[in-house]
C-alpha cells in the first residue's frame, strides 16, 4: 500500500501556511454528571463512593476504548448503560481492571518464585510456611471475586457484557476451576487427616496453574501500555523461562526429600552426597539445584551424578521439557524476526513516504501533525469488519453500499461550509461534529449513526445553510448523487416518490436562525433542507 495515495496533493507551498483550520468552541450546555446524580452529597464516603465508581467504569483514555467504542457517543452511552443497569459491575476497560491487572501481574510472578522455596527450603519453619501461603491464597481468592465482577467484551457482537449471570457462567465454564483448585484449603485436610503435612503442602504446587493469569493479565496489558508486540512476547517468553528453571530447581532437591519423608531413600542419592551436605545454607543449597535443572534442561544429564530411581526419573522428564521448551524457542525467535521485519519494514516505509512527501512541500508543523494523526487513525480502523457487513446484506443493498466513500475528518476540518451546493448525503459512522449556522453559531452536535443531506441527492439546485466542523477524529461515509442516481435510474418512480418526500420534509425540517435557541441534542439535523426564516 503507498502512502501517497491517501494524502492530499497540494500544488503550491505557500499556500499551505494560509489553510484555515476551524477552532471548535463548544456552547451545548455541560453534559450531567451521571455519577454525582447517583450518588449526593460531600461527605467523606460519598466522595470516597463516587471515586470508586469513577474507578469501575469505562475509562475515556483506555486504549481499547477508542479502538472497541471508537467516539464519544458510544463511550457517554456505555458509561450511562453502566451506571443504570448493572452499577457494581467493573468494566473491562476501566482504570480499576488496569490497576488490579498490573498488580496481579507483579504479585503473581512474586508468588510462583515463592511457593516452591517454601515448599521445598522451609517446610521445617510451619508458621512461615502457613503465614506466607494463606497471604497467597487470600489474594488469588480476590481475583477470582474480581472475575465474578468484571465484564468482558465480547468481540463477535462487538458488545460489553455485563449482565453479573452471563459473567459468572462464562467465568465458571471456563477458568474458574484451574483458578480455584491452587487457593484450595489445605489446611483443613491437615487437621483432618494426621501426619498429612508434607502430602497436603504437595498440592501447593498446583499453583503453578496460576501461569495462565500471567499470560492472560499481560496480553490485555499488551494493548493498554501500548507495548511492541516483540517485545511483549519476548518479555512473556522470559517469564515463562525464569519461572519454568526456578521450579526445576526447587524439584531437584523436593524430590529427594519426598522420598526421605516415604521412608525410602537410598544412602546413593545425590543429596546424601558429602558434595551437598558441605552447602550450609539454604542458599548454596538451591544453587546447587539450579545447577543440576539447567544441566537436565540442556540435555546433559550424563553429567550428573544419578544412582536413584527418583533422579533418574525426575531429570528424564526435565530433558523432554528441555527438548519442546528449545523447539519453541526456536519457534517463537523465527516468528519474532519474521514479524519484527515485515512490521518495521512496511511501517518505516510508510512513515519515511510521508516525512519525505512533508519535507519536500515545506508543510508547516500543524499540518504535519494532523497528517501524522490521519495516518495513526486510519492504520488502527478494522476496515475488514465493514467488509464483512457488506457481505451479509442483500445484493441490492450491497450494490448501494458499495458507492459508499469512506472520508476521515481530523477534529477541526470543514465538512460542509454554508452557502456550497449540496451534492451527497453523509453518515456519521464514528465521532462527533458540530453544526453552525451562517452567523457562525453553534446550533448543536450530532453524533453517531447521525446522518445530513439526503435531500442533495434527489434536489439538484439545494445549498447548504449550514456549516459543518468535525469536533474529534470522524469517520464519514459519503454518498454522492450521481452515484444514487445512477442506483435508481431503473425506478423513475421511486426517484419521483423520494422527490416528494423531500418537500414534504422541508416544510417540517428544523429552523436554523442567528438568533435561534435550542435547548435539546436533536438525533439529526438535515442541514441541506434546513428551512430559512422567512422575513
Amino acid at each position: 500500500m503507498d502512502l501517497m495515495a491517501f494524502v492530499p496533493h497540494f500544488t503550491e507551498a505557500p499556500i499551505l501556511e494560509h489553510i484555515p483550520v476551524t477552532e471548535h468552541i463548544c456552547e451545548q450546555p455541560k453534559e450531567e454528571d451521571e455519577i454525582m446524580a447517583i450518588r449526593k452529597g460531600n461527605r467523606f464516603l460519598d466522595k470516597l463512593s463516587r471515586w470508586f465508581m469513577r474507578q469501575r467504569v469505562l475509562y475515556k483514555k483506555h486504549p481499547l476504548t477508542r479502538w472497541c467504542v471508537k467516539s464519544t457517543t458510544a463511550v457517554n452511552y456505555e458509561i450511562s448503560r453502566h451506571l443504570k443497569s448493572h452499577p457494581y459491575m467493573i468494566h473491562p476497560f476501566s482504570s480499576l481492571r488496569i490497576v488490579w491487572d498490573s498488580i496481579m501481574i507483579i504479585f503473581t510472578f512474586v508468588a510462583l518464585l515463592i511457593t516452591p522455596i517454601i515448599i521445598t527450603f522451609y517446610f521445617d519453619d510451619l508458621f512461615t510456611y502457613f503465614v506466607i501461603n494463606d497471604i497467597i491464597n487470600i489474594v488469588f481468592l480476590c481475583d477470582i471475586i474480581m472475575w465474578f465482577f468484571t465484564g468482558y467484551y465480547d468481540y463477535q457482537t462487538k458488545l460489553t457484557v455485563l449482565d453479573p449471570m452471563i459473567v459468572a457462567r462464562k467465568y465458571l465454564q471456563s477458568y474458574f476451576l484451574i483458578d480455584f483448585l491452587p487457593i484450595l484449603p489445605i489446611g483443613i485436610f491437615i487437621f483432618i487427616i494426621p501426619n498429612s503435612v508434607w502430602y497436603c503442602a504437595t498440592l501447593n504446587m498446583m499453583k503453578l496453574l496460576r501461569i495462565r493469569n500471567i499470560l492472560a493479565c499481560s496480553k490485555r496489558l499488551h494493548d493498554v501500555y501500548r507495548i511492541y508486540f516483540q517485545l511483549y512476547k519476548i518479555l512473556e517468553t522470559c517469564v515463562v523461562i525464569i519461572i519454568s528453571i526456578h521450579w526445576a530447581a526447587c524439584l531437584e532437591y523436593y524430590v529427594p526429600l519426598s522420598v526421605y519423608v516415604l521412608g525410602t531413600l537410598s544412602n546413593e542419592s545425590w543429596i546424601n552426597s558429602p558434595y551437598f551436605q558441605n552447602r550450609e545454607t539454604r542458599v548454596k543449597k538451591y544453587v546447587v539445584c539450579l545447577h543440576r535443572s539447567l544441566i537436565a534442561f540442556s540435555r546433559s544429564c550424563h553429567f550428573l551424578d544419578m544412582k536413584t530411581k527418583e533422579d533418574i526419573i525426575l531429570n528424564m522428564i526435565l530433558m523432554i521439557i528441555g527438548c519442546i521448551g528449545a523447539i519453541y524457542l526456536l519457534t517463537q525467535f523465527s516468528q519474532l524476526i519474521t514479524t519484527f521485519h515485515i512490521t518495521i519494514k512496511h511501517n518505516l516505509k510508510l512513515i519515511a513516504q510521508l516525512l519525505e512527501y512533508m519535507r519536500y512541500k515545506e508543510l508547516p508543523s500543524a499540518l504535519q501533525l494532523r497528517l501524522l494523526t490521519f495516518y495513526h487513525y486510519r492504520n488502527k480502523k478494522v476496515f475488514e469488519r465493514n467488509q464483512k457487513i457488506i457481505e451479509e446484506v442483500s445484493p441490492y443493498l450491497r450494490e448501494l453500499t458499495g458507492a459508499l466513500q469512506s472520508e476521515i475528518y481530523i477534529a477541526g476540518d470543514e465538512i460542509v461550509k454554508a452557502g456550497t451546493r449540496g451534492e451527497a448525503l453523509y453518515f456519521i459512522s464514528s465521532g462527533t461534529v458540530a453544526v453552525y449556522n451562517s452567523a457562525g453559531k453553534e446550533i448543536c452536535h450530532l453524533e453517531d449513526e447521525s446522518y445530513f443531506g439526503e435531500i442533495a441527492l434527489v434536489m439538484d439546485t439545494e445549498h447548504r445553510i449550514a456549516t459543518i466542523i468535525a469536533v474529534e477524529t470522524c469517520e464519514i461515509y459519503v454518498l454522492y448523487r450521481h452515484d444514487f442516481r445512477r442506483f435508481i435510474a431503473p425506478y423513475p418512480d421511486l426517484l419521483n416518490r423520494l422527490q416528494n418526500v423531500a418537500l414534504e420534509n422541508l416544510n417540517q425540517s428544523v429552523l436554523i436562525d442567528p438568533d435561534l435557541e435550542i435547548d435539546f441534542m436533536p438525533q439529526y439535523v438535515n442541514i441541506s433542507t434546513i428551512q430559512r426564516k422567512k422575513l
